[in-house]
């Protein structure tokens, strides 16, 4: 990937898969100033599906700079887990401490530095814009060592530190899959920080509403019945969700498109329509199914059921040989 020397330090682009020809305007373009020697790092890019992703390698220290472009979109976060070595963090205000085993979320489109002791192990995603849906509270987490506190960042950074290991040997439908998950994992620490679960009967009463919401995707489900089958006031239906952080129809769009994507990765189901599945989940709109489908993996309900068919032949061939 390429690699510019300057009189102030050295440019490194293109690592989150960016096209090589933009340089300085690429949007993971940043200034790495390593103490008098010339920069040296060993890059090794993946790709998660949606998520562009490069883990760095290096013995010796580095203090990188970033260089906000007008090509980084707006809602574009990075996440990052230090593997190993020291470092800190400053964005926003806030300046963090990094520890191997921890993770930290900044913005990529605003300014921020970044130093790292050698030898180091630095593994970096990018989170797309297209799920900004996200980050409604992040400028609140960025560089903020708060949230590793909270139960689900314990979790993420086991997920993001066991990612690292096995990537190289990840097919590219269980990487998209594996990103999805980071996704998801990443909103519930979002939501954690920002907002408690409710306190004793409300959190027992909302344990309940989302096991009925589950038992109950491929019906009309409407605030109103769900309220009127707990016996609630849709008003009050509403707070409870709000408090987590999303909408009911947001979180039953959700589960549905889960329940979806499941069924098209079944084998055993491959013969079964797509819109069938669909409708079986409560999403009977072939054109709408598709819209949200797209917008919340980034790829068609057809075009994902071709990938999963095709390594799961491919699979299938590797075993009888």
């Amino acid at each position: 990937m390429p690699i510019e020397r300057r009189q102030d330090g050295t440019l490194v682009y293109g690592y989150l898969d960016t096209p090589a020809h933009h340089g300085v305007r690429a949007s993971d373009a940043v200034l790495v100033r390593d103490e008098g020697r010339p920069y040296q790092a060993e890059m090794r890019p993946y790709r998660f599906g949606m998520m562009g992703a490069c883990e760095f390698t290096s013995d010796d220290p580095v203090r990188v700079r970033s260089l906000p472009s007008p090509s980084v979109p707006d809602g574009e976060y990075l996440l990052s887990l230090l593997r190993s070595g020291r470092g800190r963090l400053e964005q926003d205000g806030r300046l963090a401490s990094l520890s191997p085993g921890e993770f930290m979320l900044y913005a990529g489109g605003r300014p921020f530095r970044l130093e790292l002791d050698g030898p180091y192990r630095y593994f970096l995603m990018r989170i797309p814009a297209t799920v900004d849906r996200l980050f409604g509270t992040a400028c609140d987490v960025t560089a903020n060592r708060e949230i590793l506190r909270l139960p689900s960042a314990r979790i993420l950074a086991a997920m993001l530190t066991e990612m690292a290991d096995q990537a190289p040997g990840l097919g590219p439908l269980a990487g998209r899959e594996l990103g999805e998950h980071v996704t998801a994992m990443l909103g519930t620490v979002l939501r954690e920080s920002s907002r408690p679960d409710p306190p004793g009967d409300g959190a027992a009463l909302l344990a309940r509403i989302l096991d009925h919401i589950d038992q109950h995707l491929g019906d009309d489900l409407l605030p109103g019945t769900i309220a009127a089958a707990h016996h609630v006031s849709p008003r009050y239906l509403h707070k409870l969700f709000e408090q987590q952080g999303q909408t009911v129809g947001e979180h039953v769009r959700r589960r549905r498109l889960e329940r979806i994507r499941q069924d098209l990765g079944d084998p055993a189901l491959a013969q079964v329509p797509v819109q069938a599945i669909a409708g079986r989940w409560g999403l009977k709109d072939p054109s709408h199914f598709s819209k949200l489908f797209r917008s919340e993996y980034g790829i068609s309900p057809r075009e994902f059921r071709r990938e999963v068919i095709s390594q799961s032949g491919a699979r299938a061939l590797r075993a009888g040989r």
